[in-house]
């Protein structure tokens, strides 16, 4: 984890001041740790919003196993802010 927060500081500081004031930062399922997605929250500030997505693309093996889950398993999914997402779900 450490090094994921070394390369993704190295990756920001190369970005010119004039074009941070927005960044997106996607984070395969890797990189998805809870103490790295921490990190990037706590990079925002009353100057600057980071935002993220973190995922991987699903294969044949992930598609069999969301098959398997009962209906009841699955809720809708939320916005980083903690908002209702519409049209997508989470098990």
């Amino acid at each position: 984890m450490a090094d994921h927060i070394r390369v993704l500081t190295g990756a920001l500081a190369q970005i010119p001041y004039s074009s941070s004031a927005k960044i997106l930062v996607r984070v395969d399922g890797a990189g998805a740790t809870h103490d790295l997605l921490r990190h990037l929250e706590a990079l925002n500030t009353a100057r600057r919003t980071v935002r993220y997505t973190v995922g991987w693309k699903i294969g044949e093996a992930e598609e069999q196993a969301m098959a398997k889950l009962p209906e009841t398993a699955w809720e809708i999914s939320l916005h980083q802010d903690g908002t209702l997402q519409d049209g997508y779900a989470v098990a």
